[in-house]
């Protein structure tokens, strides 16, 4: 690609997309590149499909299939099935149909979106365990989680997929044996001072509302306090135990589906050394930004949940003010037709954050979760585990980059994505720490994964 773009946006999910049309509704050059084969994200999954449009509510079906029609008529040339596996300062390396190119432009807007929160348990690894977020593409890709619904599921965790998951799992006739429920009261009640704010967004409020009524209208078994989750089988999952009330249970089960919130994405921030700040209650760290997603590298901005997880709607509006800030910044429009443009979104999505604020401890994750015994494996990749992790504390190494030299924790395929937040709380809480202490892993380049061939093709000397 020798064409030099105002703009490149990374991701095709609600920020990404609306982005696009934000920048392109500016006079903007824009190109969007994504790893999915159609637009929509991990919200708007397929949206275009009847599949994903049955299992959707009504109001984010629309909202999904608007959003997508606008961006497809907006006049920004897309790239799906592209991966981007290098990133720095107006260049972008990627892979567009099994070729290495490099694109270049003024400005790129990451737009990676959020992902669930990993936590190794026992017996995390058989098959029949999956993360809610992950059964429900399952569900809206047309797909079932067992040829019989009557087979009993197990919700189990603290987060706001898991009462999203419960409805379309009731809605289409499957056995919910049980929730167990790991969120602590103490944070809970935490939330009470925030929550009369919550009426500034009282759609969103009826929403939540209307799914709970929907988990307690199906009678689902909900157990409170629970602690100490074990999946058990041979080659799939045949029973859920877990500790409650000073006891230990066993529920028979095929499939346990696990979630204990979101966090950003933040791979490609770190590995430029983008600055991250740590949020405390969520447990997650979270790139800094202003308010239009500007980072603290010159020329890359982030949008939606990749800054701080506040839902998808949410990044619907981030993304738009990221469109309209760089085309000011470019001089396409003025300040004055900026500030017009970006008024009446910058207000909703104040109001969006202050009326949200409890979520963040109605959700805030439990500590204990990542107390597993030292037999537990938590990196896949290679075959690290929580014993592994503890004993490198007890040799001397302090921070999550030393451990993971030591043991290896991190150095797969997915460079942390899936073991880096366990390793961090385990190496924390050996020093009895905080997570802040002992550091964030150190990505490097390519983050994802590129032939050698095409690699040294698109780096070779002319």
């Amino acid at each position: 690609m020798d064409r030099n773009m105002d703009l490149i946006v990374i991701g095709a999910g609600p920020a990404g997309l609306s982005a696009a049309c934000a920048a392109r509704a500016c006079g903007l050059d824009v190109t969007l590149i994504d790893e999915q084969a159609a637009p929509g994200g991990q919200l708007f999954r397929n949206i275009e499909t009847p599949m994903a449009q049955a299992i959707l509510d009504p109001k984010d079906r629309e909202t999904g299939l608007a959003l997508v029609k606008r961006f497809r008529n907006c006049g920004a040339t897309y790239y799906p099935n592209t991966t981007v596996w290098g990133l720095e300062p107006h260049k972008v390396s990627c892979t567009i149909n099994g070729k290495a190119e490099f694109l270049t432009a003024s400005y790129i807007v990451i737009a990676p979106g959020g992902m669930e929160r990993p936590v190794p348990f026992p017996g995390w690894t058989l098959p029949g365990v999956m993360g809610a977020g992950g059964a429900d593409i399952l569900l809206r890709s047309g797909g079932t989680l067992s040829a019989d619904n009557n087979a009993p599921v197990v919700l189990a965790g603290n987060g706001p997929l898991l009462l999203l998951l419960a409805g379309h799992l009731l809605d289409a006739g499957v056995n919910i044996a049980a929730w167990l429920d790991t969120g602590t009261w103490g944070r809970r009640l935490q939330s009470g001072a925030l929550m009369p704010a919550g009426l500034l967004d009282a759609k969103y409020m009826a929403k939540g509302i209307g799914m709970a009524l929907r988990v307690l209208k199906g009678r689902v078994p909900i157990i409170r306090g629970v602690t100490n989750i074990r999946a058990a089988g041979t080659d799939h999952v045949e029973a859920v135990s877990y500790d409650a009330g000073g006891k230990t249970h066993e529920i028979a089960a095929q499939t346990l589906l696990r979630h204990e919130g979101i966090i950003p994405r933040t791979h490609i921030l770190n590995s430029l050394g983008a600055q991250h700040a740590w949020d405390a209650v969520q447990r997650y760290w979270y790139p800094v930004t202003d308010e239009f997603g500007r980072t603290s590298i010159d020329g890359i901005y982030i949008a939606g949940d990749g800054t701080y997880v506040h839902g998808g709607d949410a990044s619907l509006l981030k993304g738009t003010l990221a469109g309209i800030e760089i085309a000011r910044r470019l001089g396409v429009i003025t300040d004055a037709e900026a500030a017009y443009r970006c008024a009446p979104t910058l207000r909703t999505l104040r109001r969006t954050r202050v009326a949200r604020g409890f979520l963040r401890y109605v959700f805030a994750p439990n500590p204990a979760i990542f107390n597993v015994p030292d037999d537990t494996m938590v990196c896949r990749c290679e075959c690290v585990t929580a014993g592994d992790i503890r004993k490198a504390v007890s040799e001397g190494f302090r921070n999550v980059n030393e451990v993971k030299r030591f043991t290896r924790c991190g150095m797969g395929q997915c460079q942390g994505r899936m073991c880096g937040p366990a390793l961090a709380e385990l190496t924390a809480a050996a020093q009895a720490k905080s997570p802040a202490a002992v550091g964030t892993l150190q990505v490097r380049q390519p983050f994802r994964p590129v032939s050698l061939e095409n690699y040294c093709n698109l780096n070779a000397p002319e």
